[in-house]
């Protein structure tokens, strides 16, 4: 006897990958979503609040999925609740299954310290929050290409 599931698959088990943003912040979430929806290969937002929200959603995405590849790609913000952008990376790297998720840190100033410490804890980019969308659309275009080139 055959039977269907009913269980209708989630996005996370559709697409290959997805991006992961986190602000505590509603309208840099706002024009990060809509920059990143309007990319040339639009691909689906998950919105967290916090550092400690990513990271328990990684957590439970990776215990579903039966590779290790990168699955997502992360954009935080340097001021957020618990955990702040920086401990998150510094929480992310610690996870040999993580070392390779491309993380861009938005910061509010230009404190060279903390970009240097962003990068040598693990960001792969550390920059100002753009104030335009088109400038997000821009910069997560130039950032985010080289991950994305050889997804399907």
């Amino acid at each position: 006897m055959n039977q269907l599931s009913d269980k209708q698959p989630t996005d996370d088990e559709l697409y290959p990958i997805c991006y992961v943003v986190a602000d505590d912040d509603a309208e840099e979430l706002f024009l990060m979503r809509t920059a990143l929806q309007q990319q040339e290969r639009p691909l689906p937002v998950r919105e967290f609040y916090d550092g400690q929200h990513v990271i328990d959603y990684l957590q439970r995405n990776g215990a579903i999925r039966d590779d290790e590849d990168t699955h997502w790609l992360l954009v935080l913000d340097m001021q957020m609740p618990r955990l702040n952008g920086l401990e998150t990376i510094k929480t992310i790297r610690k996870n040999p299954n993580w070392d390779t998720i491309p993380i861009l840190l938005f910061t509010d100033e230009q404190d060279q310290t903390l970009i240097y410490e962003a990068i040598a804890s693990g960001a792969n980019g550390c920059v100002t929050k753009p104030e335009r969308l088109e400038d997000y659309r821009q910069l997560f275009d130039d950032f985010f290409k080289p991950y994305l080139r050889n997804q399907q």
